[in-house]
């Protein structure tokens, strides 16, 4: 029997195929991993996870491995059916994989198998020179706070363990946590890491992170403080690079060893006068991983490979493998700061010119200046520090999931989810890439999404793109949403740049969707029909049936079918279609007519979920409906009165305090924990009261168009401290349990960081909090500000057009509202943007005021008198009186209702049961 290259794939590799098992002999496979003591989840699998090669202690059920236990093992897929592992002590554990039988089996020893071969090679001790770094100007926007101010600000430091992540926006990410040694980060890229955590040294004493007095994630990077010193590990962005540094507060010796998976007899080491690179054996670099390591240093430094002995003796918390290369990196003088770069390439030129280049331009420094000049970019300093902070770590954080693995793209989410999906990218795209300014990347995401639609008429997926893209040949099309979603966030990214040309590059692919949409989706009521599964509420019990079936017409597909429409209108008007352009205005209105007079129950003021077959109303409540109001840009679907009656209705029956669930507490099939439950898979849960932080904004753009910002607010503030404090530290998680019995400790679950979960809390600052809205396409900027009243001050920057920007300064006291308005048009001549506020007065009155966007504005509001003045006559105010929503004045959020005895608690397996039984259409893709 041919045995395939079989791999360890679980949470201590982020589900990743980078610990490979090695054949002892014709049946046996080993591997050796280091580990902490935590409870480790993990399967057996080969390069594509197919059934015959994907093993794990039972079909359906987690099981827990025992040290020196002989686990018979079966083939089975899914997800829930891990094998689960509990060291008690940290350290080397190996994994033995017997095949001699039909029945595989598996046992785990404490300790590593070491390798009977010898290093040929002599070991490294070698003196590298320096490369005068250039001299770095830092440069301050005026309405901003200064780079070290900002970043102490925005600083997340505790004296206890926490995780963070960083991405590098190539193919690669790190995960870490602090205060440790003992499995405390992974550099990990396409397949495979070559490098873990590190240690410090001063004068060859360890600074033993376990102990230190504290660490901080600052925003380029993560520090451990001790008493007179500090170390640093912060991933470059747009390269595969890393730096780790440490400072002392006086000039010493000082040392850096970094932990580097390469075992020693398995690398050729190449010297230059002031770097080394290491080369990998092609038996230890798995396709896609970087086969080459440079590493240089910002001073002089002595190169020393230690001998195991020496690792024990002067770095023993490391627990490195002895297997591998261990080099000390010296000073040769005393310094007070050492800089080592490790670069990480697939051909050894790339290799020698990325560590040079970090040496010569002070890679670190310039990372620095990067990520200040991207806070500032699209700045929003209020008086309430704590929003700043969660705002500006959203975005931080949204950054991590932008890749060029496969073109560029948008990860869904880590771990699991490292790769691109059609739906979650455009949901993501606007707080990722418009919001920030990164309208070339969001261009390029756009074009490398429609490069993949499916052109082939015949197919029922014809005008859709993918809905995940694993690899440039894995790539499915079992979305109803991801079309209509990326064609709504292409006409935003046009009226945020200005880009009218693209209107025409993407247009084909607009008529393409379209196009399949009406040869294979359209009912003849004008809506769009789908799979049960074909939302975003996609889950399917063993891949076949759905959990939470929404077909055939779903709300939220009938909002981006009319958005899509009337985007695809905006664009005709670009290209000269008027014949597709009425075509398409009469579509949409009867799309209009058909939702409210099948959707809207106008005698219990509620809205449907969704159409079952025979278009009968299902009535559960979900967050959904919220999005007929945040998803069209254009027109409205419903009515102002409808669309009040919705956020009421969602926020009584699903919004709480640490989020709004996926389907009310009352509904027969609630699950009120998601993750580790007995009673059921954790996929019936999921979209059942799970709790996703996406759904957060649009929650909170449908609470702020209806001037319920304060409401809103309490909910942004909640999530502030999930980012803030809880989880994957400066991040956001995929979902959380509906149910929580401690605000403080929220169990969070799914991904520990979620691209749309952060993304979504950016946008909610920018576009409804500022209610900034470029309208490019019509030469108009909207900014329509719906401020918390806890806001009494701030400066904010608001990116636009190209490389343009708004600066907005705002102040308020008792009486009296000040804005001021600068842009950075350079002429009113040279521009014909028109800048369109819509500003509070009172409770009673807003006024609009229209100006050229190339004039300086100043605007001041008295709020007594009702009085509006600007510093220019180029201004036109008008004033008009504040809508009533009543309906909506004493929102409150809900509470877990404990004393609801759940089907899903009460009863094994109900929702599967049921769902089995309901005979659905098998939706296998």
């Amino acid at each position: 029997m041919q045995i395939p290259t079989l791999y360890l794939k679980g949470t201590f590799n982020g589900w990743g195929l980078d610990t490979p098992l090695t054949a002892i002999n014709d049946h046996t496979l080993q591997a050796t991993l280091c580990l902490s003591t935590d409870q480790y989840r993990f399967k057996i699998s080969d390069l594509d996870g197919t059934k015959q090669w994907t093993l794990s202690g039972h079909p359906t059920k987690a099981v827990e491995c025992a040290l020196e236990n002989v686990l018979p093992l079966v083939n089975t897929q899914g997800i829930g059916n891990d094998l689960l592992f509990t060291p008690q002590a940290a350290g080397h554990y190996t994994v033995t994989i017997d095949l001699a039988s039909d029945t595989p089996a598996m046992t785990i020893e404490q300790g590593e198998q070491q390798s009977e071969a010898v290093t040929q090679r002599p070991p490294v001790d070698i003196a590298l020179e320096a490369i005068e770094a250039e001299q770095q100007e830092w440069r301050k926007p005026s309405f901003a706070l200064e780079a070290n101010d900002l970043f102490a600000n925005l600083a997340i430091t505790e004296t206890t363990p926490f995780t963070f992540v960083f991405g590098d926006n190539v193919d690669g990410y790190y995960h870490g946590t602090t205060h440790t040694f003992i499995n405390s980060g992974k550099y990990r890229h396409h397949q495979g890491w070559l490098f873990g955590g590190f240690a410090s040294f001063i004068n060859r004493v360890i600074n033993d992170k376990t102990q230190a007095k504290q660490a901080s994630l600052i925003p380029y990077g993560l520090e451990h403080h001790y008493p007179s010193s500090q170390d640093c590990l912060s991933l470059m962005q747009e390269k595969r690079q890393v730096a780790i540094s440490v400072k002392s507060d006086t000039e010493q010796t000082l040392n850096l060893l970094p932990e580097l998976n390469i075992p020693s007899h398995y690398v050729q080491v190449h010297q230059s006068s002031n770097h080394i690179i290491l080369e990998l054996d092609d038996q230890v670099c798995p396709e896609g991983c970087p086969k080459f390591v440079s590493l240089i240093a910002n001073h002089a430094v002595q190169v020393e490979e230690l001998t195991p002995e020496q690792v024990r003796s002067i770095a023993e918390p490391m627990q490195l493998s002895s297997n591998n290369i261990n080099l000390l990196f010296s000073t040769k003088e005393e310094q007070t700061e050492l800089v080592l770069y490790i670069s990480f390439a697939h051909q050894r030129q790339e290799a020698e010119y990325m560590a040079e280049d970090a040496a010569e331009k002070g890679a670190l420094v310039r990372h620095q200046q990067a990520i200040y000049q991207f806070l500032c970019n699209n700045y929003l300093w209020t008086n309430d520090v704590e929003y700043n902070r969660a705002v500006m770590w959203a975005r931080l954080a949204s950054r991590t999931f932008v890749s060029h693995e496969f073109g560029t793209g948008i990860w869904a989410g880590l771990p699991w989810f490292k790769d691109c999906w059609g739906r979650d990218t455009f949901i993501a795209l606007s707080g990722t890439s418009l919001v920030n300014g990164f309208f070339e990347e969001a261009k390029a995401i756009i074009e490398n999404f429609a490069a993949m639609q499916m052109t082939d008429e015949s197919s029922v997926n014809f005008g859709r793109i993918p809905n995940r893209v694993t690899s440039k040949t894995n790539i499915i099309y079992n979305t109803t949403d991801g079309t209509p979603w990326m064609i709504r966030e292409a006409l935003e990214y046009i009226n945020y740049s200005g880009d009218e040309a693209f209107a025409k590059a993407i247009y084909p692919a607009l008529k393409r969707f379209i196009s399949g949409v009406e040869k294979h989706y359209l009912a003849q009521d004008g809506l769009m029909s789908h799979r049960h599964p074909d939302t975003w509420m996609d889950a399917k019990i063993d891949g076949a049936i759905p959990w939470s079936p929404r077909g055939p017409k779903a709300n939220d597909i009938q909002a981006l079918w009319f958005e899509s429409l009337h985007c695809a209108m905006a664009l005709a008007d670009l290209v000269g279609d008027d014949e597709s352009k009425q075509q398409w205005h009469t579509r949409a209105s009867q799309v209009k007519q058909s939702f409210i007079s099948q959707f809207w129950n106008s005698e219990q003021s509620c809205l449907a979920d969704h159409l079952t077959d025979g278009d009968k109303p299902d009535y559960s409540v979900r967050p959904n409906q919220l999005m007929t109001i945040s998803i069209p840009q254009q027109e409205s679907l419903t009515t102002p009165d409808i669309e009040q009656h919705i956020v009421k209705n969602a926020v009584d029956k699903l919004l709480f305090p640490w989020g709004i669930c996926s389907l009310q507490q009352q509904h027969i099939d609630f699950h009120p924990y998601h993750d580790n439950q007995s009673q059921y898979h954790k996929d019936a849960a999921y979209h059942n009261g799970t709790i996703w932080g996406w759904n957060a904004g649009f929650t909170v753009t449908a609470l702020t168009r209806y001037k319920q910002q304060d409401f809103s607010y309490q909910l942004s503030k909640n999530l502030a401290k999930q980012i803030l404090n809880q989880g994957c530290r400066g991040t956001m998680s995929e979902n959380l349990d509906a149910y929580q019995h401690d605000s403080n400790k929220l169990v969070e679950s799914g991904t520990f960081a979620q691209a749309w979960s952060v993304s979504e809390y950016a946008r909610n600052a920018q576009q409804d909090y500022l209610g900034y809205r470029p309208q490019l396409l019509d030469n108009r900027i909207n900014i329509a500000p719906k401020l918390p009243q806890q806001w009494t001050k701030f400066n904010a920057s608001l990116p636009y057009g190209d490389n343009k920007q708004i600066v907005l300064g705002y102040s308020s006291d008792n009486e009296v509202t000040r804005y001021a308005f600068s842009s950075s048009e350079e002429s009113e001549a040279m521009s014909d943007i028109e800048l369109v506020l819509t500003l509070d007065i009172n409770n009673r009155h807003y006024a609009e005021v229209r100006a050229p966007l190339a004039i300086d504005l100043e605007i001041i509001i008295n709020q007594e008198s009702g009085e509006v003045t600007t510093n220019t006559s180029k201004a036109a105010v008008t004033i008009h009186n504040q809508p009533n929503y009543e309906l909506l004045e004493e929102l409150e959020f809900a509470q877990p209702d404990i004393s609801i005895a759940h089907n899903s608690i009460l009863n094994q397996d109900y929702l599967r049961n049921k769902r089995e039984n309901q005979e659905f259409a098998v939706a296998k893709d």
